[in-house]
């Protein structure tokens, strides 16, 4: 696998996993659904394939994929988190 398709792999792996996890927890807010619907993961994903082309040569696919997971995933970004200046632009 080329670190494009590791990267695209993972960031799929994530986002699956972290979906199930967010709707399976005691109390799910309902009105957030859309973190994981279809349409609300369709600007992650379109971002997803844009961000795959631009993993800078020093970091990893995973390690890209962490960071833009980390960003992209309303329930694992900080207030205080700022987008990784590598995804700028997707």
């Amino acid at each position: 696998m080329t670190k494009q398709e590791q990267f695209l792999w993972a960031v799929q792996t994530m986002v699956l996993a972290n979906s199930v996890n967010v709707t399976t927890q005691p109390g799910f807010d309902e009105t957030k659904r859309h973190i994981v619907s279809v349409t609300g993961l369709s600007n992650t994903v379109r971002a997803a394939l844009a961000a795959s082309e631009k993993i800078p040569v020093d970091l990893s696919a995973t390690g890209a994929a962490m960071e833009f997971c980390g960003w992209m995933l309303e329930n694992l970004r900080g207030d205080d988190d700022k987008m990784p200046s590598w995804i700028y632009g997707c």
